[in-house]
């Protein structure tokens, strides 16, 4: 009976931990929870017991990538937040020449939908090389 009991704790362990994010800092201790505030040097993290607020400096960089990410505040590179830029002002320009009357309304859509397909699939390719997470991917909304 004793062992079906701490089965069954260990399953619910297993399931809570499942259910909120974990960070593994350099030491390889692990603060699981959801970041519930993010500045330049700290992160709060809560989970359903308490709120820690720690330095960033004791995570890794792809930790602290992820921790950026989950906080809807994802750090990508330079280029990929170029990429994001131009897609977004060309689409921008696309709409206001459409309505200045410069190209016709089915033109300007039919562009963007070009350039935020070409953008996704940009993406995409950046999250398979690397270069941002999944969960970056996730946080920039595209």
């Amino acid at each position: 009976m004793k062992v079906g009991k701490l089965f069954s704790i260990l399953l619910l362990f297993a399931a809570s931990a499942a259910a909120e994010n974990a960070y593994t800092n350099y030491a390889g201790n692990v603060v699981s929870g959801t970041v519930v505030a993010l500045d330049v040097r700290t992160t709060t993290i809560s989970n359903a017991m308490e709120t820690v607020k720690l330095p960033l400096s004791i995570f890794p960089t792809g930790e602290q990538r992820r921790i950026a990410a989950d906080f809807g505040q994802p750090r990508v590179p330079v280029a990929v937040k170029r990429a994001i830029s131009g897609a977004e002002k060309a689409m921008a320009r696309s709409r206001r020449r459409a309505e200045k009357g410069f190209c016709t309304k089915e033109e300007s859509e039919a562009f963007c939908l070009k350039s935020e397909a070409a953008l996704k699939s940009y993406l995409d390719k950046q999250v398979e090389s690397g270069t941002i997470t999944p969960a970056e991917r996730k946080a920039l909304g595209r």
